[in-house]
């Protein structure tokens, strides 16, 4: 592997999403979220309220209630990051350096797997100890972490462009879309843990001398 393993589109959108990602999960944990009240009765969610569910202001039914600053950015920082997302799933169809499904979903190809299982094997060890193999011994696993995150960034557009237009603001959720908002705030849990351990792996990197970020900084 070259020290630069990733062309500079996909170097662009890797900071572009990292920064509008780290955002949105701030502003979605801090928001109070427009919804009227459902009437009081015993039930148990299969997935936890997030901190952004706890604590909003809500109506009476029939009367709008007023968007707050932050699920106003909420939705147009969404609508951003769907858009690159857009642009990242197409530039995984080309033959750039680092950009490939091949690169992002390595569990998906048979010599992908191998490859993966072989860096597993070799590295746990180390993991163990919390250290990590040099970037170019540890490829898969690193764009496995990477397309996790897309597949994870990828289910959260989804469901959030479903609920910027299922959402309602004068009646309770349907059904329905209180499962969408579920299964969003699931996927925030899961994009969250993905981020950190990617944040991790960066620091340990670095630590150990590896200077991974000039592999993929955009100015490089």
């Amino acid at each position: 592997m070259t020290e630069q393993a990733y062309a500079k589109p996909i170097r662009i959108l890797h900071s572009l999403l990292a920064l509008s990602m780290l955002t949105q999960l701030a502003i979605g944990e801090l928001m109070d979220v427009p919804e009227v009240a459902m009437p009081v009765v015993a039930e148990t969610h299969w997935i936890a309220p997030a901190i952004a569910h706890e604590a909003h202001k809500h109506a009476v039914p029939g009367v709008a209630v007023e968007e707050t600053l932050g699920f106003e950015v909420h939705e147009l920082l969404g609508l951003f990051i769907a858009g690159l997302l857009l642009i990242r799933i197409m530039l995984a169809m080309t033959s750039l350096p680092g950009a490939n499904w091949r690169h992002l979903v390595p569990w998906m190809f048979a010599d992908g797997r191998k490859q993966l299982q072989g860096e597993i094997k070799a590295q746990v060890d180390g993991w163990k100890q919390a250290k990590l193999a040099a970037p170019e011994d540890g490829e898969a696993v690193a764009r496995s972490v990477h397309g996790l995150i897309i597949l994870a960034g990828i289910g959260m557009a989804i469901t959030g462009t479903v609920l910027f237009f299922g959402w309602s603001q004068t009646v309770p959720q349907t059904d329905l879309i209180d499962m969408v908002a579920e299964t969003h705030e699931l996927i925030v849990v899961g994009l969250e843990a993905l981020l950190v351990a990617h944040i991790l792996a960066v620091i340990l990197h670095q630590r150990q001398g590896h200077n991974i970020i000039a592999r993929i900084k955009p100015t490089a």
